[in-house]
């Protein structure tokens, strides 16, 4: 008989659920631990053991567990809270959008923009021989991005579009 590693009971190597046999010799808790076809994939007996508050190194706050992404390994929690992560995670797409819009000069090629760098967008010159697409390249290292890079022209919205017109026959 298997021994539950919770509540360290033994259960039966199987039982009737819904008129029908169900093996039980290859579960880890018993059915009160951890009832039929819940799917409990966490390790139960460490569940009480969990801390219920955590502080976020970065913001300096103290939250309960929920406020952090769960992760594999040891801790089991992220570092830093879910609003510190996902500001971490803006700062570093802002950034890696700021060193491409350097590497290409900073500014529009067919007029000069360079106000707002939310307006300048990369246009892939042969679009056949796109790798990727720069938006969703959040974590590819930027040596890789520059090859991509030197395959685009930087234009503002306004000029980006205007491109697309052009090479549709619209303009």
């Amino acid at each position: 008989m298997p021994i539950c590693r919770k509540c360290a009971s033994a259960f039966p190597n199987s039982i009737r659920i819904d008129g029908d046999r169900r093996s039980l010799q290859n579960r880890k808790f018993c059915l009160s631990c951890s009832p039929y076809k819940l799917h409990n994939t966490r390790d139960l007996a460490l569940v009480e053991r969990e801390p219920v508050e955590r502080r976020c190194p970065r913001c300096t706050q103290t939250f309960s567990t929920s406020e952090f992404y769960r992760r594999r390994g040891k801790e089991g929690h992220a570092v830093y809270c879910k609003s510190c992560t996902n500001r971490q995670t803006v700062e570093r797409q802002q950034a890696l959008k700021r060193m491409a819009v350097e590497y290409k000069g900073g500014c529009c090629c067919h007029c000069g923009y360079n106000r707002y760098i939310g307006s300048l967008e990369f246009h892939h010159i042969n679009a056949v021989g796109k790798d990727f697409t720069l938006a969703y390249a959040k974590n590819t290292v930027f040596e890789k991005i520059k090859a991509e890079l030197d395959k685009c022209l930087l234009l503002c919205a306004n000029c980006h579009r205007e491109e697309h017109a052009r090479r549709k026959g619209l303009l």
